[in-house]
């Protein structure tokens, strides 16, 4: 298979040195030859320095980086996560798993010695027996293990102001942008939106919402449908020895 990005860099250090060659004395031409040259030799460690931070387990109407996801792939760091109409996606993350239901958008990335799962829109859930491993970065806060005990989790981010986070298993504590914490127990949902900011002639926020202007409602009425979804999170999630199930004690 041809190497493209070394291909290309050698054509450009060819006719970077027909330049030097023709516009540079003698003595300088050879130093940045050499320089040039030294630079393409690295070009294969360089990329081979980057690791994958995922791989794809399952995918149906998926896309990776603007191409069909296939089973197997590696998912590198800001590498497009898209899910179609009806599709779904799921992903091995280390010891993690992470996985996108319908209509769903996401990226990885490291971020302080762990990855980062970056929900955009639509919804994602999270499981884990390292939860120092593994966080959700939302439009309206950070998602990670309360602590150290394995977590299953949910969320779903219907827009840049409004989400909904389920605990299926362990302790979720949700970090909004200015430090503001909410702890989510097992079995809890809680639907959050961002609040408008108050003009200086305002009453005080109301009970509920917090300093960062994030109103977290215990939500009882949409029980019915997030455990319908995560129903069909455990379908994409079997037990296994070397996977964490659903419902894994």
């Amino acid at each position: 298979m041809i190497d493209t990005a070394r291909s290309c860099a050698y054509i450009g250090v060819v006719a970077w040195e027909e330049t030097v060659r023709s516009n540079a004395p003698a003595g300088a031409r050879s130093c940045l030859v050499v320089v040039l040259a030294l630079a393409l030799l690295n070009l294969p460690a360089m990329a081979a320095s980057e690791k994958p931070l995922a791989v794809v387990l399952t995918a149906q109407h998926a896309k990776l980086d603007n191409a069909s996801a296939e089973i197997g792939a590696d998912v590198f760091s800001g590498d497009a996560l898209v899910t179609d109409q009806g599709g779904s996606m799921r992903l091995t993350v280390g010891p993690s798993q992470v996985y996108l239901l319908s209509a769903s958008s996401a990226t990885l990335a490291p971020h302080d010695g762990r990855v980062q799962a970056q929900i955009h829109i639509g919804t994602m859930g999270f499981s884990t027996s390292a939860p120092t491993d593994l966080e959700v970065q939302t439009p309206l806060g950070v998602i990670r293990g309360a602590d150290a005990k394995a977590i299953f989790g949910q969320v779903d981010v219907v827009s840049a102001t409004k989400m909904r986070v389920t605990a299926y298993q362990g302790t979720l504590l949700v970090t909004d942008a200015v430090g503001g914490e909410k702890t989510i127990a097992a079995g809890e949902t809680y639907e959050a939106t961002l609040a408008p900011e108050p003009k200086a002639d305002d009453n005080p926020p109301p009970k509920g919402v917090t300093g960062a202007g994030i109103n977290w409602k215990h939500v009882v009425e949409v029980a019915i449908p997030l455990v319908a979804a995560g129903v069909l999170a455990c379908a994409l999630w079997p037990e296994s020895e070397s996977q964490m199930g659903c419902w894994h004690n």
